[in-house]
């Protein structure tokens, strides 16, 4: 027999940036919670851990743009029982050159559905108002004041510290090696106990067909390994946050960018550049392909931001082939929840915790949306 102090309400499978949020979010509500995280808190393995993560109300599909109301107002509620700030205001600019991978229109069509303002800029006005940026004629951008930077790993950290707070019990190294359905809730098997829970949250990531194999679920992804770099600029006061938006660039390659947090220099990054990898097959080491993509950008349109990098950081993307969140019900369960952000989930990262919580507690969420579902024909018929 299983000791009372192995038995809970909740478990949560993954204490990244969503497992984090999940056990907070939880322990909230007033369940009893245990996170089980593999590696140590605060890893460097995952996709969860930096000094900054772009947040922004810029979507092509109103779905997502109503979701981010819910994400600024979690980020909100989680500063202020933790006392910090997390959410730093920088605005934002969406960039789109001739022949875009994005249309600058969808953005535009899904943030006046939602109300999110905005304004349309010809390449004279954005340099104008930030002559940082070295542009031709036929780029137009789109700028919205609700955006900028989540302190990312100070985030995660926020909500593992509440979550504590609140009663959760939140171990690291201490990977799961099974889930069996026992009555109607779970036992979570590890070295060296075995944890009982009414319902699940899995916070997977890139570990997520290996959790979700005793459901008989595998889900189509690719992980990549991306790196981000923060600069030494030549011209550094011209990418304070204060002064400076955090970008996107709609093209290929497809890149974006914060000003200075974390580090004294902007970061810049390409949106899906990176190799395909497996969690173990990935290293640490900067690709100086990647690399020099990224100079050679900086060095045409913020020739300002170059200089030698202060810091290179690694990390996982896990992406589905249509590269929108799962947020859903494991398919055949009424009370395990999974998700993934594919890649752009951070900004929501609490929203999408207490999402889990819903699903996992109550079987719903008014975000159990069909983009999100795990058995759209995306997942269940790719190509």
């Amino acid at each position: 027999m299983s000791s009372p102090r192995d038995r809970y309400d909740l478990g949560v499978v993954g204490l990244g940036a969503f497992g984090s949020a999940a056990a907070y979010w939880g322990a909230r509500r007033g369940v009893k919670v245990v996170g089980l995280e593999r590696y140590e808190l605060g890893h460097a393995r995952g996709a969860s851990e930096d000094h900054s993560r772009i947040i922004r109300r810029s979507y092509s599909s109103a779905d997502y743009v109503r979701f981010t109301r819910q994400a600024f107002e979690a980020w909100a509620e989680v500063a202020e029982e933790s006392g910090e700030k997390l959410v730093t205001i920088t605005g934002g600019l969406d960039l789109f050159p001739r022949d875009p991978i994005d249309e600058p229109e969808a953005f535009l069509a899904a943030m006046r559905e939602e109300g999110v303002q905005h304004e349309l800029l010809d390449a004279a006005a954005l340099v104008a108002r930030w002559p940082a940026w070295h542009v031709s004629d036929e780029v137009v951008a789109v700028y919205q004041h609700d955006a900028g930077i989540v302190a990312a790993s100070r985030a995660n950290a926020v909500h593992r510290r509440l979550a504590r707070a609140r009663g959760a019990d939140l171990l690291p190294e201490t990977p799961v090696d099974r889930i069996t359905p026992e009555g109607a809730g779970f036992a979570l098997e590890t070295a060296t106990r075995t944890f009982r829970c009414g319902s699940l949250v899995i916070a997977a990531d890139s570990w997520m067909n290996e959790v979700l194999a005793p459901f008989g679920v595998h889900l189509p992804l690719r992980i990549l390994q991306e790196q981000v770099t923060y600069f030494d600029a030549a011209d550094p006061a011209s990418f304070d946050p204060a002064t400076f938006p955090v970008w996107i660039w709609h093209s290929d390659p497809h890149m974006y960018g914060l000003p200075s947090f974390g580090q004294p220099g902007p970061k810049v990054a390409i949106h899906g550049g990176g190799p395909e990898v497996t969690p173990d097959t990935r290293t640490f080491l900067p690709d100086p392909g990647y690399t020099a993509i990224v100079e050679r950008f900086i060095r045409e349109h913020l020739p300002g931001a170059a200089g030698p990098p202060i810091e290179v950081r690694t990390c996982l993307y896990t992406l589905t082939p249509d590269q929108d969140f799962v947020l859903d019900l494991v398919p055949g369960t009424s009370n395990v929840s999974f998700g993934l952000g594919t890649a752009h989930g951070f900004k929501f990262a609490s929203a999408f915790g207490r999402t889990l919580v819903e699903l996992a507690l109550d079987g719903t969420s008014e975000w159990r949306l069909p983009r999100f579902a795990a058995d759209r024909r995306s997942l269940t018929q790719p190509a």
